[in-house]
């Protein structure tokens, strides 16, 4: 089954001029995406300092990105809070402004029961025709959702999948023994990707991406096409950036690297995080020199409208 959300998507971070939402920005790093290879976006994780933003610009910021992608590139949407009708309400404002499928996060500080994590998952998908990737991230949650809640929840057609953060290969495998292969695994684990796409994974959602989309889409296009030393040498070269990037709270240095590659993109993060430490500067610096450079300023998101249709037209 080659579903669409099979692939590499990337957790955006949210670009910021003298503290507010830099659209301008934000185009030229929508339209890096897809000339990258991207299998599409997430917007409102915590890569995209979601929690920093106001409601309002939550709203602007997917209508944003769902505009300026175009039709055709996938944009998925985090949604989610720790009460289940304010998430149902936050999806169906995603729903109405054009998220092409939800990425759903678990209640976190309530810290429900598997009762209560299933009630709230079916809650969410009755109430929306989108497809749903549950988000499973049970450092932030303080809750992981069992295998048996994953049962519970096979009548909800429209959950496809599980996005797993810790990237537990072992967990990967006895997914797929309690629900059928057609039920999506995803990984927010970088650090393990060949190894997950080989367990069975379809693919990843990652805030690497924001630097590396095209290496991302080589490494899955070659464990898919089982050249699995291609895929480990690509994954050999990440390593080093990632074990970088965990040095300060995610997205400080994914910041510091875009500013540096794509200039005119600022670095600036909302508090409560603060800028990178200066001693990391040229640290960041040397190691994405070969990393693809950015796009030409004059081009936008809305001049590639036939990659992302080409994008699109794989699937």
């Amino acid at each position: 089954m080659n579903h669409w959300l099979h692939g590499m998507f990337t957790a955006l971070v949210t670009p910021f001029d003298s503290g507010a939402i830099d659209y301008g920005a934000l185009e030229r790093l929508i339209a890096w995406q897809i000339a990258q290879g991207a299998d599409g976006i997430v917007v409102g994780t915590a890569t995209g300092e979601i929690s920093a933003l106001t409601e309002g610009e939550q709203q602007s910021l997917l209508t944003a990105a769902r505009s300026i992608a175009g039709r055709h590139f996938p944009v998925i949407v985090a949604a989610g809070t720790y009460g289940t009708a304010d998430t149902i309400a936050a999806v169906m404002a995603a729903e109405k402004a054009g998220a092409s499928a939800l990425l759903l996060r678990m209640p976190y500080y309530s810290r429900p029961t598997q009762a209560g994590l299933a009630a709230h998952a079916l809650a969410v998908a009755q109430a929306t025709g989108l497809e749903i990737i549950l988000d499973n991230d049970p450092d932030r949650c303080g809750v992981e959702i069992a295998l048996e809640t994953l049962e519970r929840l096979e009548g909800a057609a429209n959950i496809v999948g599980i996005l797993e953060r810790r990237g537990d290969l072992i967990r990967c495998d006895r997914i797929a023994r309690i629900r059928d292969r057609r039920f999506m695994r995803l990984t927010g684990a970088a650090e393990t990707l060949p190894a997950y796409l080989l367990a069975g994974g379809c693919g990843a959602i990652t805030s690497i991406g924001n630097l590396a989309p095209h290496w991302l889409a080589r490494l899955e296009s070659a464990a898919r096409s089982e050249f699995y030393g291609q895929a480990q040498i690509l994954q050999r070269r990440l390593i080093p950036l990632l074990d970088l990037l965990a040095k300060e709270p995610d997205p400080i240095l994914v910041k510091l690297a875009l500013s540096l590659l794509h200039p005119g993109i600022e670095a600036a993060c909302r508090a409560p995080l603060t800028p990178a430490r200066p001693e990391l500067v040229p640290l960041v610096r040397e190691a994405i020199e070969d990393l693809p450079r950015p796009l030409p300023e004059t081009m936008t998101a809305q001049s590639l409208g036939r990659a992302a249709a080409g994008v699109a037209g794989r699937r």
